[in-house]
Formats: C-alpha cells, sequence, structure tokens
C-alpha cells in the first residue's frame, strides 16, 4: 500500500509547483552545429539538453522606431546563414551577393540593402539568459530584439540602461537579460552602421505551473484514498 504522509505531500507539491529549471548554452560552432563551416544554409536545427531550435534568416522592414511591418526568408545559392569555419565558430548572415558575412543594418536610400535578422525559434516557452556577440565594436554597433513578435529593446547596447538587459562588466558584447520569455527571439540590425556575429546564447526552461498543478491534484487524490482506507 502506498502511504504517502500530510508532511511529505506538501513538501512533494511544494518541489513540484516550483518547478526546475533546464538550463541550455547553444554554442554556434559548426561541430555542434553538425554542418560544415564556410558555408550558407537556409535554415539550421539543432538540441541542447532537450531544447530544440530552428535558426531562419530574414530580411526585415519597420517604421524605424523597433517594430516591424514584414519579414522575408532569406534563400538562395550562396545566400542565408552563415556558419563560421573557425573553432570557436559564429552565426553571420547574407541576403544579396557582394556584401559581407555580417548580420548587417540596410542603408535607408537603398531598398537592395535591407535590415538583416537572425530568428531563434525553441520548441518551448523559454527564458533568454545571455548572449554573446562577434565582431560588435565598442562603438558604432548595436542590436535590436523583438520577441514573439513584440519589439524588446531598439538599438540597444553597452551605453545604454534597460531593466531587461545588462551588459557583462568590461565587456561590450556579452548581455545578460532579466524576465524575458518567449519561443521566438528576433535578434536584428538596423542601422547602415550596425554589424555582428552572433557567438552563443544561452536559455532556461520555464516550468508550467498547469502540469504540476495536475501532477498534485493526483498525489491529494492518493493521499485522501490511502487516509480513507487506514480508517
Amino acid at each position: 500500500m502506498l502511504r504517502v504522509s500530510l508532511k511529505g505531500f506538501v513538501s512533494i507539491v511544494a518541489i513540484t509547483l516550483a518547478g526546475v529549471a533546464n538550463a541550455a548554452s547553444f554554442n554556434f560552432n559548426a561541430t555542434n552545429l553538425g554542418v560544415p563551416g564556410g558555408a550558407y544554409y537556409n535554415t539550421l536545427a539543432t538540441s541542447v539538453d532537450g531544447i530544440g531550435l530552428e535558426i531562419m534568416g530574414l530580411t526585415i522592414s519597420n517604421d524605424g522606431a523597433g517594430n516591424i511591418s514584414s519579414t522575408t526568408a532569406i534563400t538562395g545559392s550562396g545566400l542565408g546563414i552563415y556558419v563560421s569555419s573557425t573553432t570557436s565558430g559564429n552565426l553571420g548572415l547574407r541576403s544579396s551577393t557582394g556584401e559581407g558575412n555580417n548580420i548587417d543594418g540596410g542603408s535607408p536610400t537603398d531598398t537592395s540593402d535591407p535590415d538583416e535578422g537572425l530568428l531563434f525559434t525553441f520548441d518551448q516557452a523559454v527564458r533568454l539568459d545571455y548572449i554573446n556577440f562577434d565582431s560588435f565594436t565598442s562603438s558604432g554597433d548595436d542590436f535590436n530584439l523583438t520577441v514573439d513578435g513584440v519589439s524588446v529593446l531598439v538599438d540597444f547596447n553597452a551605453n545604454d540602461v534597460s531593466p531587461l538587459v545588462t551588459n557583462v562588466p568590461s565587456q561590450f558584447d556579452e548581455y545578460n537579460f532579466n524576465n524575458i520569455v518567449g519561443t521566438e527571439f528576433l535578434f536584428w540590425a538596423d542601422g547602415n552602421s550596425d554589424s555582428f556575429r552572433i557567438d552563443t546564447l544561452n536559455v532556461s526552461t520555464v516550468p508550467v505551473p498547469a502540469a504540476a498543478w495536475l501532477f498534485g491534484s493526483a498525489l491529494l487524490g492518493m493521499f485522501g484514498f490511502t487516509r480513507r482506507k487506514k480508517v
């Protein structure tokens, strides 16, 4: 017979309701991604510690204030997500022939040079914890962040202040995020002088209270059944 004390039941439910966050670090080198480096891809898919991720390169139209009006997936030979061939690795983007491999902002006077961004889509809700940019200079470069279609950060760099993000001390290209949760994270550039790549992205899973409550209710039923059997 299963016997669960009231004290034990309360402890189990408390632990279950609190949930356990699973942290994952996505280091975007060719080995981890399982693809040859120095090449371009329409999409990339990977998984770390049970968290699945799909990456897509986009060109972006926006209103100049961080609000996106439309996006277009980048496809074509020699275009798309660029995976560096270096050992440490990073992700860039190329939307048209003749340009470099960095994620960069477009020219407001040249429609053939659009804004660019990488869309990270996870297979579950996650909390965004950390990003490390490459080719992100201390002067001139900044980034935009759109989460599940909502503009969260606009033209941000280490000189700016927001309760949602802090740069790692003495590092202008590394940032820790605070309470940003979603499934789609779009990092993009909108200025002609903005240019960067993305090296590492850290996230954590988000516990699901509803599932935890169902589990707790089941335990409560078992506890009541055991109590009745003892009477």
